[in-house]
């Protein structure tokens, strides 16, 4: 039902635009809707992180599209991203092995006691190749073991990371 209710949406888009808008997947241009509508029926709704529409914008521009861009950024990318970009090669890697093991952690915010998704976290931390968000820059992460993750939430059962972001101004 989400996957339908993605696609009509996109559709619905385009339909009150009077135009085809470009589609772009995690950073990499897939093309017009008019010609990928099997690529975008693949993509599971659930998958989904974020969702923007641009008309008459630098983006349309920077994309060469005069009919909207519409840039959708996934979970996987943003945690594949942030991963790559901060933890891959540093001393993080010990304790957090793979992408994957960002699902399995917490991620200090300011409200610990909430049910935050880890990539809805490190959002802020990655170029979504947007132009609403200011991206944080990160002066350090420090990974919290299990028993000191636990005192924060107790869900936190296999640690957190607490990232500090520069302040610029």
């Amino acid at each position: 039902m989400k996957k339908i209710g993605l696609l009509f949406s996109i559709l619905f888009i385009s339909t009150v635009y009077g135009q085809s808008p470009l589609i772009v997947l995690d950073a990499n241009k897939l093309g017009f809707m008019q010609d990928i509508k099997e690529q975008m029926e693949a993509i599971n709704p659930n998958d989904i992180s974020t969702l923007t529409v641009y008309k008459d914008s630098l983006v349309c521009k920077k994309y060469g599209s005069n009919s909207g861009v519409i840039i959708i950024t996934t979970k996987k990318f943003i945690l594949d991203t942030f991963y790559k970009n901060n933890i891959e090669n540093s001393p993080l890697k010990a304790n957090i092995a793979s992408p994957e093991d960002l699902l399995k952690i917490g991620v200090v915010n300011d409200n610990p006691k909430s049910k935050n998704q880890p990539y809805d976290e490190l959002y802020q931390y990655i170029d979504t190749y947007t132009i609403n968000e200011k991206i944080k820059k990160i002066a350090q992460i420090v990974y919290l073991k299990p028993e000191d993750a636990i005192k924060i939430n107790p869900e936190w059962i296999n640690g957190a990371i607490e990232i500090s972001s520069i302040d610029e101004e």
